[in-house]
């Protein structure tokens, strides 16, 4: 067998992916995460960053509020408040992925003229990685469908579990 850099340099990514996921569980019922995120607002192309709060209430379905702040980019900024239902599914130990659907409130400010308040709805999908049981990191992406000013939002998030 030849040796090679690149399967040595995968096998090693394997094993340290292996160790980085010890034995988690499932987002259990009861199960509740406060976090932040940050990432990409498409309306105005610029960066947001948010709160969220998790809340399991069934093995699958969760309730998951967020407030966040779009950041100034092409004259545009804002504030939404989103309520959405997650729903986790475990592919693997400690990996979860989740459809997600809800309501938004979206509130733009423009620079030269004023300001406009959207409500909406939310649908998308996203993926936990639970570091430990009391950390994990979260991928999301979702699209906001409201007049005027929908958008998708795609954030990276870390979260702590209690």
């Amino acid at each position: 067998m030849k040796f090679s850099v690149k399967r040595t340099l995968l096998a090693f990514c394997i094993a340290l992916g292996a160790c980085t996921f010890p034995s988690v569980a499932n987002a259990q019922t009861g199960e509740k995460t406060l976090g932040f995120a940050g990432g990409y607002s498409s309306y105005n192309n610029g960066g947001y960053a948010n709160l969220y709060f998790q809340y399991t209430f069934a093995p699958h379905l969760r309730i998951a509020p967020e407030i966040g702040y779009m950041f100034r980019n092409e004259g545009k900024s804002g504030f939404e408040c989103s309520v959405d239902m997650q729903f986790p599914f475990r592919l693997a130990r400690g990996f979860n992925i989740y459809p997600l659907a809800g309501v938004t409130l979206n509130n733009w400010t423009y620079q030269h003229d004023g300001h406009a308040t959207r409500a909406g709805f939310d649908f998308g999908a996203g993926f936990d990685i639970y570091l430990t049981s009391q950390l994990k990191l979260t991928l999301q992406g979702k699209y906001s469908l409201m007049n005027d000013t929908g958008g998708c939002f795609l954030d990276m998030g870390i979260g702590y579990v209690f």
